[in-house]
């Protein structure tokens, strides 16, 4: 099975981790880190998924290209703080 159709674990499970969502470009590998109430409110608006919707699942929605590369070919994984940031 490839990743991306397994739609891994809910998103709304790490509200209590306090995670985010990756975002890494599969064409240069740069990523941002987004934080995952605007990202569940987004999906939800645009109809295409709500906090139930597994965390790589979130890649096939992705609404623009990579600002690097412009590769629209994109994983999605928890981004979680650092003790470090805490």
């Amino acid at each position: 099975m490839n990743q991306i159709d397994a739609p891994g674990v809910p998103r709304a499970h790490y509200r209590q981790h306090g995670a985010g969502v990756r975002l890494t470009c599969l064409g240069c590998y740069k990523h941002r880190d987004l934080p995952l109430e605007p990202v569940i409110a987004r999906l939800m608006a645009r109809g295409v998924g709500g906090e139930r919707t597994g965390i790589r699942e979130v890649a096939r929605y992705v609404s623009e290209p990579c600002e690097r590369c412009h590769g629209w070919r994109f994983e999605t994984a928890p981004a979680f703080q650092s003790a470090a940031r805490i």
